[in-house]
């Protein structure tokens, strides 16, 4: 469940390995976790996370997801934002459906993960958005 090479449990040090420095960062804090986000363009953000209590350096926080609105990167599968959904349906099967604030999400578990993957896609099942989160 990755795309362009990062996904869940790389480390955002990584993710600048590859990717280089984001356009923009941004850095929220509770009293339980810590998030970064790389924005690395208006279409693609990458989001680190560790406990509060861990006080990780940045570069190692692991990727806890990221959100892909434009076809320049791809799934190892060749999935992409502007594929049709039935592609997906192809290689995966069918995912559950949830609609959230009018849009449609297809949504894929990894085995024996905590991963999901989650395809938008607009009213003629094309992808219009790639999501990847973990749970805590």
């Amino acid at each position: 469940m990755y795309v362009g090479g990062v996904g869940a449990g790389c480390t955002l040090g990584y993710v600048k390995d590859i990717y280089g420095e984001p356009i923009e960062k941004s850095d929220f804090s509770t009293q339980w976790l810590h998030l970064v986000t790389y924005k690395y363009s208006e279409s693609f953000s990458i989001t680190g996370r560790c406990f509060a209590n861990e006080n990780l350096p940045e570069n190692e926080m692991l990727v806890a997801g990221f959100v892909l609105k434009d076809n320049s990167l791809s799934t190892p599968s060749g999935i992409r934002v502007g594929s049709s959904y039935e592609e997906v349906i192809q290689k995966f099967g069918s995912g559950e459906d949830v609609k959230i604030n009018g849009k449609m999400y297809y949504c894929f578990n990894a085995p024996n993960s905590a991963v999901e993957m989650s395809f938008v896609v607009d009213d003629n099942n094309i992808i219009t958005e790639i999501h990847e989160g973990t749970e805590l």
